[in-house]
């Protein structure tokens, strides 16, 4: 078992986890919910691509800081029976490829930490389906955000700091250095987060840690606005599309060709920050109604890089799959690739991938002080005595926010 966001059969498809407070936009938001906040609950939905309904159960799984198994028992996180049932499922309507939608609301958890909702066949927890993370906050700091130019001179113009301060009140830290564990995210990914930041000052008068720190390590690439394309129809051209073809037996799009947008020059526009969004737009209904299409890839430049390149975002997890990989055709001087993906409106980027886990996601699409990106800064501690480490306070903040 990974305990990571994966999906362990090529057949699985399409995994959303977000909290559900009824509005259109939850699913653009992170899988990060109030521990004592019933109005909001998580929402996992997922496809099989099959005509045939699956007996699927589920249960979660409690996770240090370090998402490692903590030693949590199942009665300690739940009021109830740790397994759950799949039961709500709906079978593709009027699609040229067959699936199952499947969704479940995910009971709410008695403590607060980083968890696992593991999916598995037929009550046999070894024939794994697919794993998801979440977070349980118990908001018990409070954080201010400053995102800004960096303090240092080389980086102003490529990257952001996110300089904040946690102030602690009540909450009793002989060694806060050791106690807090804290760490900022970009943009919802785990590869490129900043772990185990160390304040630059301790105000113990003021029960206040304040990070504005010197030594970078805080600071990211600003990156650039993803790119995207609109297949939520395949009977016209969406944005980012130049043509698309279908038949009773499969759908394609061939998306517009793009470039290497490393150049001096900053482009502002919209983007959901890497995210997706399933929909249709001749029926609204995009769960059941959306068709699964073949979307070409095409990224012109004139010589192979060093390195394989890879189409980057959330619909892969923010991991470099093989069926993402780009593959160059010499003769027309472009990186082709082919991915099969639900209807919607898709953000991507194209990332290089350096060898020894290194993801380049500069050499292709640039990077500027002035990209708008949220940020998200978590803080765990595990009190004197205490078996887990408890999630004790979050703050999400967008870089025009300020």
């Amino acid at each position: 078992m990974v305990y990571d966001d994966f999906e362990y059969e090529n057949t699985i498809k399409t995994v959303q986890l977000y909290p559900s407070r009824d509005k259109p936009q939850d699913v653009l938001e992170m899988p990060v919910v109030p521990l004592n906040d019933m109005s909001v609950n998580l929402t996992l939905e997922f496809d099989e691509l099959s005509n045939t309904y699956r007996n699927y159960n589920y249960k979660l799984l409690h996770c240090n800081v370090d998402w490692t198994p903590s030693i949590v028992q199942d009665m300690e996180i739940l009021s109830e029976y740790n397994e759950f049932t799949i039961d709500r499922y709906e079978i593709s309507n009027n699609t040229r490829k067959n699936y199952v939608h499947y969704w479940v609301v995910v009971p709410k958890v008695k403590i607060s930490g980083n968890y696992i909702i593991k999916v598995y066949r037929n009550g046999n927890q070894d024939d794994l389906i697919l794993t998801r993370r979440f977070i349980v906050v118990d908001n018990k700091l409070g954080i201010n955000t400053d995102i800004r130019f960096p303090m240092d001179v080389s980086k102003r113009f490529t990257h952001q700091q996110v300089d904040f301060t946690i102030q602690y009140g009540g909450i009793y830290m002989f060694n806060p250095r050791e106690m807090l564990k804290v760490m900022v995210r970009q943009n919802g990914r785990s590869d490129n987060m900043k772990k185990n930041l160390q304040p630059m000052f301790i105000r113990e008068e003021e029960t206040k840690l304040d990070y504005h720190l010197l030594d970078n390590s805080n600071v990211f690439p600003g990156g650039n606005e993803f790119r995207w394309f609109d297949i939520r129809s395949i009977r016209f051209q969406g944005r980012g599309v130049e043509g698309t073809t279908f038949d009773n037996e499969k759908a394609e799009a061939y998306l517009a060709t793009d470039i290497n947008r490393n150049i001096p020059n900053y482009t502002q526009y919209i983007d959901f920050n890497g995210r997706y969004v399933v929909d249709n737009y001749e029926t609204n209904r995009g769960a059941v109604e959306a068709d699964y299409v073949y979307n070409y890839f095409t990224l012109k430049t004139p010589r192979p890089v060093d390195g394989d390149i890879y189409v980057f975002g959330l619909f892969t997890d923010w991991k470099l799959l093989p069926e993402c990989k780009m593959r160059y055709d010499t003769a027309r001087q472009v990186y082709r690739g082919k991915i099969l993906l639900k209807q919607g409106f898709y953000n991507y980027m194209y990332v290089v991938d350096k060898g020894r886990g290194i993801i380049d996601d500069i050499e292709l699409e640039g990077t500027y002080n002035q990209t708008e990106n949220f940020y998200e800064v978590l803080a765990y501690m595990r009190p004197i005595g205490a078996r887990y480490d408890h999630c004790i306070g979050y703050k999400r903040m967008g870089y025009f926010e300020r």
